[in-house]
């Protein structure tokens, strides 16, 4: 039986003052007209029953996952603290049968090419139906971006890909850390490397995934296989992330590409990239924004009347009684930013 784990952990930090703890990113309209967790739920539900489709979510965030989302209260799986993805996913499979396929997925990724997106899926999940793998996806990469790590593959096993919309999963070599510039270049020039760009989705079959816990992170595993209630489980549980607990150590790890248009949404200036612009290169999310001599600006300021004047690429954020102003290209840094208060 196949079944999809949304993870919709996160703090909320890289939007303010939008996103704030009490609501954070995944839950805010940020692109088109629905929310981040919205649009994820409604993509993965093409291909899995809605049943089946279960939210991991902080207890803070549990009231405003029910108001967003039409889902059973046994669906909405809480967390009482955060402890990282590794345990989310653990609670996420803790109730399923040993021979189910589970699709853990991040909530508040953009994906507009929903059909190849599970045609993609669909490719996975076939795969690690039937063998014991854990399948994951790689970006090929168009840069020599230094702000992803990276997955390298064999490159025997590229030549048998072909120009599908997804070829079949092919076994990854290694995992590598963020690089710099110059083995970034070189990343690219081999052709052999694919970005582990925080797409954040894999595939496995339960019992699986319950093996490489018990190999990789006996710790999570003993917690969870015991009667300790969650909160106790929670409470002895360092954070550790899936991608440092498990997909760097196993040697069962398989890629497939992933042949869609992706975004992380990870700042405002990928909020920027995405969005429409004027001949300027203005984007406006306002009810009313005049650029007067500004070029490749953004106003992200709903219901509000903003004038940008005399300036060239800054993104002007305004929500309730907060006002960002920042350089394009620099927005990663919000997320540093000391407030007194963040979720005012």
């Amino acid at each position: 039986m196949l079944n999809a784990l949304i993870l919709a952990g996160g703090v909320g930090k890289r939007f303010w003052p939008k996103s704030t703890s009490i609501k954070p990113k995944q839950f805010q309209k940020i692109i088109g007209n629905k929310t981040m967790i919205q649009q994820t739920f409604e993509r993965i539900s093409r291909l899995v029953p809605e049943e089946r489709i279960f939210v991991i979510v902080a207890k803070e965030h549990q009231t405003i996952v029910s108001e967003q989302l039409e889902l059973s209260k046994s669906n909405i799986l809480v967390e009482p603290k955060g402890r990282n993805t590794a345990a989310a996913i653990a609670l996420g499979i803790r109730n399923l049968n040993s021979n189910d396929v589970a699709i853990a997925l991040p909530s508040d990724h953009y994906i507009p090419d929903i059909d190849r997106f599970i045609f993609t899926l669909r490719t996975a999940t076939s795969f690690a139906a039937n063998k014991p793998v854990i399948v994951t996806l790689g970006i090929k990469p168009t840069r020599p971006e230094t702000g992803y790590g990276y997955i390298e593959v064999d490159p025997e096993h590229l030549k048998t890909m072909g120009g599908t919309i997804a070829s079949s999963p092919i076994p990854v070599k290694r995992f590598h850390e963020k690089p710099d510039l110059e083995t970034a270049k070189s990343y690219l020039a081999s052709g052999n490397f694919f970005w582990n760009s925080g797409i954040f989705i894999f595939i496995f079959r339960v019992d699986t995934m319950w093996n490489a816990f018990e190999k990789y992170m006996p710790r999570l595993y003993e917690l969870f296989k015991s009667s300790r209630t969650i909160e106790e489980v929670y409470d002895l549980l360092e954070p550790v992330s899936i991608d440092y607990g498990v997909m760097e150590k196993a040697q069962n790890i398989y890629m497939i590409p992933a042949n869609f248009t992706w975004s992380d949404v990870g700042s405002w200036d990928a909020v920027y990239e995405l969005g429409q612009k004027d001949e300027n290169g203005n984007h406006s999310q306002a009810r009313v924004a005049i650029f007067k001599n500004s070029k490749n600006c953004a106003v992200f300021a709903e219901g509000k009347r903003v004038v940008v004047a005399n300036l060239e690429d800054v993104i002007v954020v305004a929500e309730n009684n907060d006002i960002l102003v920042i350089r394009r290209g620099t927005t990663q840094d919000v997320k540093d930013i000391e407030l007194p208060n963040t979720s005012g």
